[in-house]
């Protein structure tokens, strides 16, 4: 199903004064990142830059990230960052984490995403310190929204990368002048728009190639769903090896099914399931229990069911408090009680 374009993109403003970041691989699955102040004079070119991308948003269609899918000109990947998680960093006895203490992200967001998640706590890159920030990998031209989070307009290049050896580059004022220490090039193009709950890309080839933690995850979905089987066996429920296959191919369609099945290890411990259990939960949604079970009472369904089956277990159903209209939750995440609960 075609995902609607959420009105975030339609309220993002670009005021007040851009931040300009590099970004750079830190180890196997990290990300470190570095802002750095731009002169006034640079401020209308990156609103003119920023607000081009944001236009192309408003003027296309969103369609749901496929690892194999190429997009038309007037579409691009749309992606909630909930649904993106990243595979635990493996340490050695050796070596701690380079993720701090206070750090209590439990889906262990994408590296990416938690790295530019607060552009106010990065460390400010001065000019002299541009060369001891080698092998950037992406810039993005970084803006402050009203309630305190950050849009990132991002290009997936190496802004450096232009200035090879033996060449000489010139600017034209009143003259044509020799530009003695160039430090980067932006071009005109952005490559994705990250804001602090969703993430809309151009191209698939930069979703690989930035988040690569996410695509990790990817390949150890066989793991996950092995590790599901063996908790619903234990559970004497069961599940068929048709439903195994069917959850593998939704995953490789949908990077938000890998997330889901990597999450639904956990859940399965939480919500001790079985068929009394699931019958009961079918029926309080109308759903049909022959339409997630086989004869012998074990889990069973196609690819196209994987999502129904997802969102029983994630308890994503549920009703309208004021008309009882039958509802289901976009996102599955837990509500912070409001003061005074």
């Amino acid at each position: 199903m075609t995902p609607e374009r959420p009105r975030a993109f339609d309220e993002i403003t670009l005021d007040g004064t851009p931040y300009l970041v590099l970004g750079r691989r830190k180890g196997q699955r990290g990300m470190e990142a570095k802002k750095i102040i731009i002169n006034e004079a640079l401020h209308d070119p990156l609103w003119d830059l920023s607000l081009n991308a944001l236009e192309r948003v408003r003027a296309s269609s969103a369609r749901p990230y496929e690892p194999n899918a190429e997009l038309e000109r007037e579409e691009f990947f749309l992606l909630d960052l909930d649904e993106i998680p990243e595979q635990p960093e493996k340490l050695s006895k050796h070596r701690k984490s380079d993720l701090p203490t206070e750090d209590h992200n439990e889906d262990r967001t994408a590296a990416l995403i938690r790295t530019l998640r607060d552009v106010g706590v990065l460390d400010t890159l001065a000019p002299y310190g541009l060369p001891q920030f080698p092998s950037p990998i992406f810039y993005s031209v970084a803006w402050q929204q009203a309630d305190d989070t950050w849009v990132h307009f991002i290009r997936k290049t190496n802004p450096r990368v232009v200035f090879k050896p033996g060449l000489s580059w010139f600017g034209y004022g009143d003259t044509l002048k020799k530009i003695e220490d160039p430090a980067m090039v932006i071009d005109d193009r952005v490559d994705m728009i990250l804001t602090s709950d969703h993430l809309a890309a151009f191209r698939g080839l930069h979703l690989k190639t930035l988040f690569t933690d996410v695509h990790i995850v990817l390949q150890d979905v066989p793991k996950y769903v092995e590790s599901i089987a063996k908790v619903l066996d234990e559970e004497s429920i069961g599940i068929t090896g048709d439903a195994r296959v069917a959850l593998l191919a939704a995953s490789k369609r949908r990077v938000s099914f890998a997330a889901r099945i990597y999450h639904l290890q956990e859940r399965l411990s939480e919500i001790r399931l079985d068929l009394d259990r699931l019958g009961a939960v079918l029926d309080l949604h109308s759903i049909d229990i022959d339409s997630l079970l086989d004869g012998e009472g074990r889990l069973h369904f196609q690819e196209d069911q994987a999502g129904l089956f997802l969102d029983v277990l994630d308890g994503r159903f549920f009703k309208d408090d004021w008309t009882d209209e039958p509802r289901r939750a976009d996102r599955y995440s837990r509500r912070q009680p409001a003061s005074g609960q």
